[in-house]
């Protein structure tokens, strides 16, 4: 099906997606099976299930692949039959589909962490979708669904191999908690602003949770992005049945109807069902939904870029945008070296000092003669995007290096820049293309730099209609009018200024310039600078490469944006005023006990994820005196007790946790042979593992890894564990505490069985629990003594069970 045909349907009725296969294929299952292969080995009980859905009245028929990637198949042993699971997966669905009903080829994560969070590459990640998309389109499907994904950095790529494989329509589909946030730190407009940019076909939410705080989610598509939305909600929260082995589903297929009609009513196009549904709730959704009209919704382009976890929009009326450009080596010889020594550190420090300071996007540039600029733009973008949550603007003419941060980039990234030289216009805006980025448009071409107003906006019209005709939407495009030094020639500010004018008003693009060129060679650079900015701001700028750091600078964008009307009713402009204040009331307080430069640097590596300089720091910190329990206790403790506290406020999300958790074990390792016996003792023990059934353990490893932190002596048992190892294992090593983890409603079950065999073979150690999918409620039904959600709850939790 080609994306057209799909465009025009899904704007013209209300579609309805089926419901999942679990809840009806995983019961006659044995536990731990594998789904997916049932495509091969029971094909006439998926067909039956298919068929089900095609009788309830299913306009888009799901295939029964979400975990037929290689890398998932690879837990059971059958990654050789990819091709072949996904082919027969999609035939099945096409027999039973009929005429009118499409098949819709589903993907799902692959259950582990891409770096620099876990192992997983960017290429092994994309070739694992690549050969599932070709493989779903070979047996039939007519358009692709991405479910349950929480990472958008492999939702990106995910797009990118079935963009760049096949040219079937794809819809995105993000997975988001109570709270609107993806466990990895994604809220809903993030998601729209860079799936939107990469090409999707429409965008969606599913699984998690009930239906009532996808509300919200929905809601907040709406009035992010025009692409249509689709809405799969659980049957609610499961709870435990009287018999204590099933589950039972608190929405009924009634409710999910009642909740579908508001969906709709907010802007929904397609609506469907996840876990715990049946046949019933599609049939339901049918019947109040078929042949309702989405309503219209309309969302004005806006200018984009994202990190992992925050927007930025630019444009008229929005708050003026400024670019950090301080990270650049340029004049700077402590930042050449350290780009030439491979490290980030300073960078880093950068990073964080201008995003404090107010930037709103980091311009990275890292040009230094003779380092490999693509080798270590990937690892700086990892660094910088592990310590703030700044979008990126990639400042280079290597495209190689380009190419290299937008493959590591979670978020949407600004390329700065493309000229109109044909050079620039063939490599970078291929680039753009490819990985939904923004295109700062720079008026200079072959000829140099243009010298009116009029020759700068005839190359900027050159650089749009070849960057349109790449396929980059207007609205991702932003002008550089160009900042000449004006020590010589103070005309060249007024062409600048005209220039600006001429942008907006003939072109209607949002313009950014970089300020401090135009006192380059004069005293007072500062003062220069700032006049400039106000007089470029009142005819029209939206964005400045600027020194966050300059406080003159800083105060006139404040200044300016209040009589600019950019700052309405002078919000920011007061709360900076406020802020000052503050600090200056803090100044005066008492300071903290000073720390030495080693001490410092240990704890700002720790909470940086900065696993690279840690070992260094460490031995560094021997050799001048510390004892290994000193920086333990003085040090490493206190920095990821840091990391909890700025998790628990949101400062920072899991990606930021797990580099921090990673960082301390590699000083810990280091330390680990210089502990005085007895010097170390041990919080407690721990057994580790998920339950029977459950190959999922991601959350599992991240709660192990901060307990190790805490000083914990961890048992882990891996995956997919019996409830005789864990029992035998809980006694042999006396442990004091049992964790159980379990990711799917059809695992969870197990977890009430181990409690009460612990209890009947006379163990009186405790339990914690924990999953996507269980809850408070949920542990003190079947019995349980703690629950968390995370591994900053379980370090808490397990602390008070060892003490009682």
């Amino acid at each position: 099906m080609d994306k057209k045909t799909f465009q025009q349907r899904i704007e013209q009725e209300i579609l309805i997606l089926d419901g999942v296969f679990g809840t009806m294929l995983q019961p006659q299952l044995p536990p731990g099976a594998c789904v997916d292969m049932t495509n091969l080995d029971k094909p006439d009980l998926v067909s039956r299930i298919l068929s089900a859905y095609v009788e309830a009245g299913a306009d888009l028929l799901s295939t029964n692949t979400f975990g037929a990637t290689r890398i998932k198949l690879r837990e059971f042993g059958f990654e050789d039959k990819t091709r072949e699971i996904n082919v027969r997966a999609a035939q099945l669905a096409k027999k039973a589909a009929g005429d009118r009903v499409w098949v819709t080829g589903i993907i799902g994560p692959t259950g582990k962490l891409i770096e620099p969070m876990g192992e997983l590459t960017f290429d092994e990640t994309y070739e694992a979708f690549r050969e599932q998309a070709v493989a779903l389109a070979e047996g039939g499907a007519d358009l692709f669904l991405l479910e349950t994904f929480s990472d958008l950095k492999e939702v990106k790529i995910a797009v990118l191999a079935i963009k760049e494989n096949t040219g079937l329509p794809i819809i995105a589909c993000m997975t988001y908690g109570d709270d609107y946030i993806c466990f990895t730190g994604t809220d809903p407009v993030t998601a729209a602003t860079v799936l939107e940019s990469m090409g999707v076909d429409a965008i969606g939410v599913n699984c998690s949770t009930g239906p009532e705080p996808m509300l919200e989610v929905v809601g907040r598509y709406a009035q992010t992005t025009n692409l249509p939305i689709v809405v799969e909600p659980n049957a609610g929260i499961p709870r435990l049945g009287a018999k204590g082995s099933t589950l039972l589903y608190e929405t009924s297929s009634a409710e999910m109807a009642d909740y579908g009609e508001k969906f709709v009513q907010i802007g929904a196009n397609v609506v469907g069902s996840c876990c715990g549904s049946t046949p019933e709730y599609t049939s339901e959704l049918v019947k109040r939904l078929k042949g309702k009209k989405p309503v219209s919704r309309h969302v004005d382009p806006v200018l984009r870029f994202s990190s992992r976890v925050h927007t930025v929009s630019i444009g008229p009326d929005l708050p003026f945008c400024i670019i950090g450009e301080r990270i650049n080596p340029t004049n700077r010889e402590d930042l050449a070296a350290e780009i030439q020594d491979g490290k980030i550190g300073l960078l880093q420090e950068e990073a964080q000092d201008q995003a404090a300071g107010g930037a709103h996007l980091l311009d990275v540039n890292i040009g230094v003669p003779g380092i490999d600029e693509a080798g270590l733009m990937g690892t700086v973008v990892r660094g910088i995007e592990n310590v703030v949550q700044t979008p990126l603007s990639i400042d280079s003419v290597n495209p190689q290096a380009v190419e290299a941060a937008l493959r590591e980039s979670v978020g949407k990234v600004l390329i700065n820049s493309v000229d109109g030289k044909e050079k620039s216009l063939k490599e970078m805006l291929p680039l753009a293309a490819r990985y939904g980025a923004g295109v700062l448009c720079l008026a200079v071409d072959d000829k140099g730099i243009p010298k009116s107003a009029e020759e700068r906006l005839a190359v900027l019209k050159k650089i749009i209609e070849r960057a349109e005709k790449q396929g980059i939407p207007r609205q991702d495009l932003i002008c550089d009018c160009l900042t000449l030094t004006i020590s010589a020639q103070q005309k060249r500010a007024q062409t600048t200024l005209e220039a600006i004018r001429m942008v907006k008003g003939e072109l209607g693009l949002p313009t950014v310039l970089g300020v401090s060129n135009i006192s380059y060679g004069l005293p007072e650079r500062s003062l220069v600078n700032a006049t400039f900015l106000s007089m470029a701001m009142a005819s029209g700028l939206d964005a400045a490469i600027m020194n966050p750091g300059d406080l003159r600078m800083m105060e006139t964008v404040r200044a300016a944006s209040v009589l600019t009307v950019r700052d309405r009713d002078s919000q920011e402009f007061v709360k900076s005023h406020i802020k000052k204040k503050k600090a200056k009331g803090k100044a005066a307080a008492e300071p903290e006990r000073p720390r030495s430069e080693i001490e410092r640097k240990i704890m700002d590596t720790v909470i940086a994820g900065n696993r690279g300089d840690i070992g260094t720091l460490v031995e560094e910190a021997m050799t001048g005196g510390k004892s290994a329990q000193d920086i333990n206790v003085s040090m490493l403790i206190p920095a990821i007790q840091e990391v909890g506290k700025k998790y628990d406020k949101k400062e920072i999300y899991l990606p930021q946790m797990i580099m921090a958790a990673e960082t301390m074990q590699k000083a810990l390792a280091v330390l680990e042979p210089h502990f005085n016996k007895g010097e170390v003792e041990s919080e407690g023990r721990i057994v580790l593992c998920t339950v029977k059934g459950d190959v999922h353990d991601i959350g599992k490893n991240i709660v192990g890894l901060f307990l190790k932190n805490h000083g914990f002596d961890v048992v882990d048992l891996g995956k997919d564990v019996s409830r005789e190892t864990i029992i035998q294992t809980a006694r042999d090593k006396k442990a004091d505490v049992v964790g159980l983890s379990a990711l799917m409603t059809t695992t969870m079950v197990e977890m009430p069985e181990i409690i009460r065999a612990l209890k009947e073979s006379g163990s009186a150690v405790k339990v914690i629990v924990g999953g996507a999918v269980v809850t408070k409620k949920y542990a003190q039904q079947i019995g349980a003594d703690g629950f968390a959600r995370d591994g900053v709850e379980a370090v808490d939790v397990v602390k008070a069970l060892v003490k009682k």
